[in-house]
């Protein structure tokens, strides 16, 4: 008989919000806020085209975790567990140790520190939990809010990638952030 052990999806509390796993009844909150025009102006990913692609979305991002490739979280309020954003850490090198942040929010919460406290748990998840030694962030040159935010946790701005991701049929430029163990543990 084998001893298999489930992996356990962690939660975490942020006060008024958690971050948890991404369920199936989050597709259409997921759906909703992704699709707006504002909020994925600068998420270098293709916007899904229904509910069928987001629950394709949301499946593959819940699966990172299980697939040991990192682990993305859904941020959610904690009175009412909805939706209302996403971080996570995914594409984790374990030879390089090291793995990328990213995250989306609601355009309704934004500018209200949401974000600012995800990021202070999934890097530090990111550097007790998974040992990596460095945590990279890649946003549009454009973005000056996740531009001005990885700075103020402590990222490192280390250059501009030149056409670096496929956005919404054309090449575009992103910029390059780090933080390493080192700078986290001081």
């Amino acid at each position: 008989m084998h001893n298999y052990i489930k992996k356990q999806f962690p939660v975490i509390d942020l006060g008024d919000y958690i971050l948890r796993e991404k369920r199936d009844e989050d597709v259409a909150d997921f759906f909703n806020y992704y699709t707006d025009p504002e909020v994925n102006k600068f998420i270098l990913c293709e916007m899904p085209r229904d509910l069928e692609d987001a629950r394709r979305e949301l499946h593959y991002w819940r699966n990172v975790f299980y697939q040991n490739d990192g682990i993305y979280f859904a941020i959610a309020r904690k009175d009412n567990d909805q939706l209302i954003g996403s971080i996570g850490l995914t594409t984790y090198n374990s030879y390089h140790s090291r793995i990328e942040i990213s995250y989306d929010l609601a355009k309704e919460y934004w500018r209200k520190g949401i974000t600012s406290k995800a990021i202070d748990e999934v890097i530090k998840y990111g550097f007790q939990q998974l040992k990596v030694n460095r945590i990279e962030a890649f946003t549009s040159t454009q973005n000056l809010p996740s531009k001005n935010l990885l700075l103020k946790k402590g990222f490192t701005l280390e250059g501009t990638l030149r056409e670096h991701r496929h956005h919404r049929g054309q090449y575009v430029d992103a910029l390059c952030f780090s933080l390493l163990r080192q700078d986290f543990s001081k």
